[in-house]
């Protein structure tokens, strides 16, 4: 009886050593850790008010957001008071935008998010060839049977372009 209460206690003592097979923090939002890069979680220790949303799949994209050459990401967040959903830019030199998330902007008025969906396309596909001055990698977010956008930097700040 010793033996196997010794043998439990070693199993579950263990289980919750390995990487990411401990409790999330309360940013991951439910998600694994370890499928989390690490400027990501670093980005998210600066915007405490923000857990990661993993609603949608992938829940984080990679891409050249700020046209600098150095990899950038985007994740799916919602805020932890209301659950406002949106999306965090972490640029590689530290900066951080917020579009959504309980942060008022043109688009997202009434708070709500309506996106199914998200994708990158990558700067100079045949998508943005329509949009000469959009320089750099770009998010589309994507309402079912209905249209969307495309996010991007502008150089100052969140651009939305609305698409049918």
């Amino acid at each position: 009886m010793r033996f196997l209460f010794l043998l439990v206690v070693l199993i579950f003592g263990v289980r919750g050593l390995l990487p990411g097979q401990s409790g999330t923090s309360d940013q991951m939002g439910g998600v694994n850790e370890s499928n989390v890069p690490d400027e990501l979680r670093e980005c998210l220790r600066s915007e405490p008010q923000l857990q990661i949303n993993g609603r949608m799949n992938p829940f984080y994209l990679s891409g050249d957001f700020d046209s600098d050459r150095i990899t950038d990401f985007v994740v799916q967040v919602k805020s932890k008071k209301g659950e406002h959903l949106g999306v965090l830019f972490c640029f590689a030199n530290g900066k951080r935008s917020i579009w959504g998330a309980g942060v008022q902007n043109k688009v997202l008025s009434n708070g709500s998010w309506p996106f199914d969906s998200w994708m990158l396309i990558r700067r100079g596909s045949k998508h943005l060839s329509i949009y000469p001055r959009i320089k750099v990698d770009v998010i589309a977010l994507i309402i079912a049977d209905e249209g969307g956008g495309l996010l991007y930097w502008n150089g100052k700040e969140l651009a939305w372009k609305q698409e049918e």
